[in-house]
């Protein structure tokens, strides 16, 4: 059993704000075994509960933050709630306390993280399909932004259109929902199938809701089994962690 450093995983090249910290969690390491291959967060995919417990004692003891990471049982919903609410039953968590991580698993799915200009605030989002045509970007910005402050987003790993087929449902809800979603769309070479970019109906939903800072979105977890988690490409799978928090002001 080897478990990984933060050295291992990803630093973003995003700055909205000093006070801002970014982190994404990786594979990397021997700590979970097959199926779910090396350092898995996720606590409802099969592994051992304690397994993914010291697994979360390990993140949250390299973070060095106050509190460990804000986690939640997530469920394709656009409910966002405040770190530390006991109703955790959520896909999306926001802060303005310092050293308070607010966190999100995935493993096709897109993680978003926020940030205020401003500094005094962050969020982060579980987006699949259904969040994203629920609406939960736009709750998530209305939260962190109820007067109009300017925010940042960063689109982390998820899976690319390149390797994500949906049906002819999933085309058509997004089409109801305005005819620029068309633009997230490839037509695929099996006739009622189309290829889906996660990240670009990210970026249309924040643009309608005015946050036009958008960072990130370069990594298809699909491509990169040696680095993330592809529950599209291996079935059961573990979950790797997208974090934002804020240092002490």
């Amino acid at each position: 059993m080897t478990l990984p450093d933060i050295s291992q995983w990803l630093h973003p090249e995003w700055r909205p704000h000093p006070r801002v910290r970014t982190l994404v969690t990786t594979r990397l390491g021997r700590h979970s075994p097959p199926p779910w291959h090396g350092f898995n967060l996720g606590m409802n995919c099969g592994d051992e509960p304690d397994r993914v417990e010291q697994a979360r004692r390990h993140l949250h003891k390299l973070l060095g933050t106050d509190h460990p990471p804000a986690w939640l049982r997530q469920v394709h919903g656009d409910r966002l709630i405040a770190a530390g609410d006991p109703d955790n039953e959520a896909d999306g968590v926001w802060t303005g306390q310092a050293g308070w991580p607010c966190a999100v698993l995935t493993a096709d799915c897109l993680p978003v993280l926020l940030a205020r200009a401003d500094g005094s605030a962050v969020a982060a989002v579980h987006a699949g399909w259904r969040g994203l045509h629920a609406g939960i970007l736009a709750r998530a910005v209305a939260t962190l932004a109820p007067n109009g402050q300017a925010l940042s987003a960063w689109l982390g790993p998820a899976i690319s259109a390149r390797a994500y087929q949906v049906g002819e449902d999933v085309h058509r809800a997004f089409l109801n929902l305005g005819p620029e979603y068309g633009g997230a769309f490839q037509h695929d070479s099996q006739p009622g199938h189309w290829r889906f970019s996660l990240t670009h109906a990210a970026t249309l939903a924040l643009n309608a809701v005015g946050v036009d800072d958008i960072a990130g979105g370069d990594h298809c977890t699909a491509s990169d089994l040696r680095h993330f988690y592809s529950y599209r490409a291996e079935g059961q799978t573990g979950r790797f962690a997208s974090l934002i928090w804020l240092a002490p002001a």
